[in-house]
């Protein structure tokens, strides 16, 4: 008898809450990376605060700094502000620990909303998009005083809930290759930052919706020609993904997978791409004019604006020093993508990003029963997913280069292993093959068995992190 249970969106589901729910409660409040920024940001959005002030000043991020400095802010209530920098000691210094008493002290600060403290931090250029529900419930929780430490507890819940439910969703619908989606939305980094209170999760659950949908109607069985209100549906997945990080651009070529004969005629195909990229660059300039406005006159803008200046002037430096980055950071680079966490200073053994890296290949290279389809990807389309990723592995880096700049060791700095993330799966879909089928359960439970491990190392590191 078939087991009705142990199918990959299933299986994903109960992993994926079970850790999660853990990394949500053990890992100390605001120490994830930038996580109080996006705390007072939603906050910001919920109470209609869409610009922000700036103070020049050597206090910022809640650090004396060694100079004066020209840094955006705003008010946030008292307990936001102390709630959020208690635990700011503890970034990047492994010696700096925490224990659940401060963590019971965070939850006995009251919101005191009618206190305002200006607060100077970067404010980040997100929209309500990429804070989707957390701002509706933010508004909520301010009206009803609601303690800072528990809305930060809520905030990571509902960011776990709403990942975990995209991710289910999208490996539903995925026409082949379910297992390799499950296990890539598993990976410890991904688990982590939908746990935290961030972008990434959002980010990262619309992005493999959005290659979800295309395979779907790209191979998926009796799909049929795709209606006006289906086509308005997938194209605004893909740009609420891509709106929440727009370096993710190159993404949307994949809507040319789907052959020319779903669609009602060839006009229209051309037609929804094009009103997509328009509107997609539309919003970007909107983003980049909102943003000049806001960060004018500080120090950021100065050295983003001299950034592009020499980008433009000596484009070999950049190449240079990207290439000089890969292969000082590889090592980071490649455990950092399973797992980093906490300010990027915890990160998992070689060891544990091999055997991960082992499942992922394992679960592309062989197929399921639910990998069975009359047609799979041609070589045209694997071409296709390798540009994709080239495209964005430049454009990441055009990025972190303007916004971060090189630093004193020579490389670009601001790099996450998470970003790559939302475009592995195109990366892995490669390995996609008619020659090996298994008949059985037992890789994939075997599989499983080496990202539970890993998850749990995961686990334990970050206890060790703050804790021990």
């Amino acid at each position: 008898m078939e087991n009705t249970w142990f199918k990959p969106e299933k299986v994903f589901l109960i992993l994926c809450l079970f850790w999660g729910f853990l990394y949500l409660f053990i890992s100390p409040p605001f120490t994830a990376a930038d996580e109080c920024c996006h705390f007072w940001k939603i906050y910001l959005i919920s109470e209609g605060k869409l610009s922000a002030k700036k103070l020049t000043s050597p206090l910022a991020n809640g650090i004396v700094r060694d100079r004066v400095l020209s840094m955006t802010g705003e008010y946030v209530p008292l307990g936001m502000y102390k709630a959020g920098y208690k635990n700011i000691r503890t970034r990047w210094r492994d010696f700096e620990k925490t224990n659940f008493s401060q963590t019971k002290e965070i939850l006995s600060y009251p919101l005191e909303k009618d206190k305002q403290i200006f607060n100077t931090f970067p404010v980040p250029v997100y929209t309500i998009f990429s804070y989707l529900p957390s701002v509706v419930l933010m508004k909520i929780m301010t009206l009803a005083n609601i303690n800072p430490g528990v809305m930060m507890y809520v905030l990571r819940l509902v960011s776990l809930i709403t990942y975990t439910a995209l991710i289910y969703a999208a490996i539903k619908i995925m026409p082949f290759k379910k297992w390799l989606f499950a296990s890539l939305a598993l990976l410890p980094a991904a688990v982590y930052q939908a746990s935290m209170i961030n972008t990434d999760g959002i980010t990262i659950g619309t992005g493999f919706l959005f290659i979800a949908f295309t395979l779907y109607y790209a191979f998926g069985k009796n799909t049929g020609v795709i209606g006006k209100n289906q086509l308005f549906v997938y194209l605004g997945i893909g740009l609420w993904f891509l709106v929440c990080k727009f370096a993710y651009a190159p993404v949307l070529l994949i809507y040319f997978l789907i052959p020319k004969e779903k669609f009602e005629s060839e006009k229209l195909r051309y037609k929804a791409f094009a009103w997509a990229a328009v509107i997609l660059v539309l919003f970007v300039l909107l983003l980049f004019y909102v943003n000049s406005r806001i960060t004018a006159h500080t120090d950021d803008v100065y050295m983003r604006q001299a950034a592009f200046a020499f980008l433009i002037e000596k484009p070999v430096i950049f190449f240079k020093a990207l290439l000089y980055t890969v292969i000082v950071k590889g090592r980071d680079f490649f455990t950092g993508i399973i797992g980093s966490f906490g300010w990027g200073e915890v990160k998992l053994p070689v060891s544990c990003a091999l055997l991960y890296y082992l499942s992922l290949i394992l679960f592309a290279l062989f197929n399921f029963k639910e990998d069975v389809q009359e047609k799979m990807l041609g070589l045209k389309d694997k071409i296709l997913f390798l540009f994709i990723f080239v495209s964005y592995f430049f454009l990441l880096f055009v990025v972190l280069y303007l916004n971060f700049q090189i630093s004193q060791d020579g490389t670009i700095g601001g790099f996450w292993g998470r970003y790559f993330i939302p475009v592995l799966p195109l990366l892995f879909l490669c390995l996609q093959n008619k020659k090996f089928f298994v008949k059985t359960n037992i890789l994939a439970f075997a599989n499983l068995f080496f990202i539970n491990f890993v998850l749990f190392v995961s686990l334990i590191r970050i206890l060790y992190r703050f804790y021990v």
